[in-house]
């Protein structure tokens, strides 16, 4: 049995959570929820219409809860990234989205994880 290495730098943390990308202008172009994450990329599902390619600059909005006692329950991580990879899955995309900037899962609270 032929044996392939695991080519990945970062382990997949399973994480789901509320993501909406848009487009350099703001505009809204996918909507779905992230599947899992590493500490430069996640993984988002979702039902189309899907305005996305890959190679798009998108930025990257999570609602992931808030680590502290008091405040509002949910807040809102922003991340530059691009897109780099697009799958069909039955009815709905995959879509693979770097993070350009800075890593990932410090923006998200290791609790959440």
């Amino acid at each position: 049995m032929l044996h392939v290495q695991n080519r990945r730098r970062h382990e997949r943390v399973s994480f789901t959570c509320p993501v909406v990308l848009k487009d350099k202008t703001g505009r809204v172009i996918f909507k779905g929820r992230s599947a899992d994450l590493t500490p430069c990329g996640v993984k988002v599902v979702g039902p189309p219409p899907a305005a996305v390619s890959e190679g798009l600059n998108v930025w990257l909005e999570m609602k992931v809860p808030n680590p502290r006692p008091n405040g509002p329950r949910n807040r809102v991580v922003k991340q530059r990234g691009y897109i780099r990879r697009i799958t069909d899955m039955g009815d709905w995309k995959s879509v693979i989205v770097v993070i350009t900037e800075n890593d990932l899962s410090k923006s998200v609270s290791p609790s959440c994880l």
